[in-house]
């Protein structure tokens, strides 16, 4: 369901509400027009989500994830991650014995993933533009948020906590890419405060994808 439809749900219960007090009474009508309240406030609550490494038993609920997220970008017209190229378990197996594979987790349900690739990307090396400076640096790849709660921020506390966890890994330099295309991914890169730095591309087609990087401070 889209704002747009909770919004006119909203509106109907509220209209009803007003209608019917004056036929069941003022505390009857107060409990129908709580409906909409209840509609517009039922967000996330922060400490009912958890981060942490994947498991090997969590490749079936990521790959889940996965094929969510291919299907809407397909949906979107976007060819990110189509003809065999999101990260299939096989590489999701690899980044979880590197240590590198996380999931975001909703009351126990794994609601995202993320892999964190604390190493040297010959790609990412290859810029079309420049970085700023040349340390150490992490990788955040493989993004992807349970299409069963779109539009309740998941995306922004899945890089969020990231985040977090590179400045725990000692980590100051983090970095990104998105395809030029997918918007919704390149406002929350924007949002999360990355600085776009050129152009990259994996060797594929449709493999152009605009990289950022996020420099924070560990003092």
């Amino acid at each position: 369901m889209g704002y747009e439809e909770e919004d006119f749900i909203v509106r109907q219960a509220k209209q009803m509400g007003e209608l019917l007090g004056g036929i069941v009474g003022k505390k009857d009508a107060e409990t129908i027009l709580a409906f909409g309240n209840e509609a517009k406030t039922s967000e996330l609550k922060e400490e009912a989500f958890d981060f942490r490494l994947s498991t090997i038993e969590d490749v079936p609920a990521i790959g889940v994830i996965v094929n969510q997220a291919k299907k809407y970008l397909k949906e979107q017209g976007s060819p990110q991650w189509q003809n065999g190229h999101e990260p299939h378990a096989a590489v999701i197996r690899e980044d979880i014995k590197k240590k590198a594979s996380y999931v975001l987790t909703l009351n126990g349900e794994i609601v995202g993933t993320v892999a964190l690739i604390a190493e040297k990307d010959p790609i990412y090396e290859a810029i079309d533009g420049k970085w700023q400076g040349n340390g150490p640096y992490v990788s955040l790849h493989h993004v992807a948020v349970s299409q069963n709660y779109r539009g309740k921020g998941l995306g922004k506390t899945l890089l969020t906590s990231a985040i977090q966890q590179a400045q725990l890994l000692g980590l100051e330099d983090i970095r990104i890419d998105t395809y030029p295309a997918n918007q919704p991914m390149l406002t929350l890169i924007n949002k999360l405060g990355f600085v776009y730095c050129g152009m990259i591309c994996f060797p594929f087609e449709h493999g152009e994808r605009k990289a950022f990087q996020l420099l924070q401070s560990l003092t």
